[in-house]
């Protein structure tokens, strides 16, 4: 395994650091909102420019790698993404601070696009899982990781975000200094939302609304804590331990929806997100320590979601369509993500900081209630061996193509002497 790794190493440390500066940074900018006294409102305008420039980002940057290269391309999404991280204390205006959360999320989706894509060009196909877990386990630890960063400084002084603008201009030293050739963009085959939408339904819906749960729970997290009263060790436990509970629990829920009706996985784990969530409003102000546990069992539910869309909308495509649709579901995702801070803070303005978690609570619960109608009324899943589960970061752009069934159809579709007829997968009604 490690003769596999080694020619990802500078990448992943890249990689690792770079998450390590964002996952501080999205925290530090909630939480300084907060001591700002922005209005409710406004965090939220401000919250879903990120998504905005991630979505606008997974339509224009292939352009822009295919042009300069990987190198370039990491190294100006990079710079791109350390600057707009120092304009944060340069200016205290929301407006300026939703440019820098646009420019960011550009970044971090370029970002993504080199990475993935040089994993897929680079992995050889038997080592393919092997490559994505490692992959997965980086994203999600430096995510985790950042948010303890929270405690070596004050949110309210500049240290803080200096500190996760040179975590990210430190990821571009070792892509830079590795004698590693550029490789090709993945070929993705366009499949429309339609398309997607008539294999699977609930897929669609799924990614949507985990988008819509995410994006609020990420961007705004931070603001409910601050607001309930939470120290500053209280943010990062309560951020970074939510984050690694979705780590810990993606393989037992994985395992459970490659056994099962994908439905019915869906359909629980949503009823769990929402009684978490439910939990959380009932524990807030009375102790931290509850809350913080109940978020650690919310993140392992809620950030299984969106997999267990992506893996059943698989199970409706074949291995040629599956990087086209895990772009569609992005796509889809990124409006989810856009959609969930700006309906969560019109709730916190009414509710207060438990508004967050009433928005969670309600979306978990109308996608467990989408899933029940879909299990009941609608035809079953075919019988057959499911596509298997795959834990990948949330916001990978090409992290399909680590899929080994990906590059399975690749190399018979490349070799294969015999024109290749591919049948029309089943659609789930």
């Amino acid at each position: 395994m490690l003769r596999t790794l080694s020619p990802f190493i500078a990448l992943f440390v890249s990689f690792g650091l770079l998450l390590t500066g964002g996952g501080l940074l999205t925290t530090l900018v909630g939480v300084r909102m907060s001591e700002e006294a922005f209005p409710i409102e406004l965090i939220g305008v401000v919250a879903a420019c990120y998504s905005v420039g991630f979505v606008i980002a997974t339509r224009v940057c292939a352009g822009i790698i295919a042009r300069v290269g990987h190198i370039r391309s990491f190294a100006a999404f990079a710079a791109s993404a350390a600057i707009s991280t120092l304009a944060y204390p340069m200016l205290i205006e929301p407006w300026l601070w939703a440019l820098m959360r646009l420019t960011y999320g550009f970044s971090l989706a370029g970002l993504y696009m080199v990475t993935e894509s040089w994993l897929n060009d680079r992995t050889p196909t038997d080592r393919r899982g092997q490559v994505l877990g490692v992959y997965s386990i980086v994203a999600y630890v430096g995510l985790g990781g950042g948010q303890f960063l929270l405690l070596l400084g004050r949110p309210g002084g500049f240290e803080l975000f200096s500190l996760a603008a040179m975590l990210i201009a430190a990821a571009v030293v070792p892509v830079t200094i590795t004698r590693i050739t550029s490789p090709e963009l993945p070929q993705i085959e366009p499949i429309s939302l339609r398309r997607v939408l008539e294999a699977s339904p609930l897929g669609l819906m799924g990614s949507a609304l985990s988008g819509v749960i995410a994006g609020a729970f990420l961007s705004l997290a931070p603001v409910f804590a601050r607001d309930s009263g939470f120290s500053d060790t209280g943010i990062a436990l309560l951020m970074g331990m939510s984050i690694l509970g979705g780590f810990m629990l993606q393989w037992p829920i994985g395992h459970l929806s490659d056994r099962f009706d994908r439905r019915l996985v869906m359909m629980f784990v949503s009823f769990a997100v929402t009684g978490s969530s439910l939990a959380i409003i009932a524990a807030t102000g009375e102790s931290d320590i509850l809350v913080i546990g109940f978020a650690i069992l919310w993140g392992g539910l809620a950030f299984t979601l969106y997999p267990i869309a992506v893996s059943l909308v698989n199970d409706f495509m074949d291995s040629s369509q599956m990087l086209g649709a895990s772009a569609a579901l992005l796509l889809v995702h990124g409006l989810g993500m856009i959609l969930g801070p700006l309906m969560a803070t019109q709730l916190m303005l009414l509710l207060g900081p438990d508004g967050l978690f009433w928005t969670l609570a309600a979306t978990a619960l109308l996608l467990a209630l989408f899933a029940w109608y879909r299990r009941q009324f609608g035809p079953p899943i075919p019988v057959g061996e499911p596509s298997t589960y795959r834990v990948v970061p949330r916001e990978g752009v090409y992290s399909g193509g680590l899929d080994p069934r990906y590059e399975e159809i690749q190399l018979e579709l490349d070799f294969e002497s015999e024109p290749i007829v591919v049948e029309e997968p089943e659609v789930e009604p």
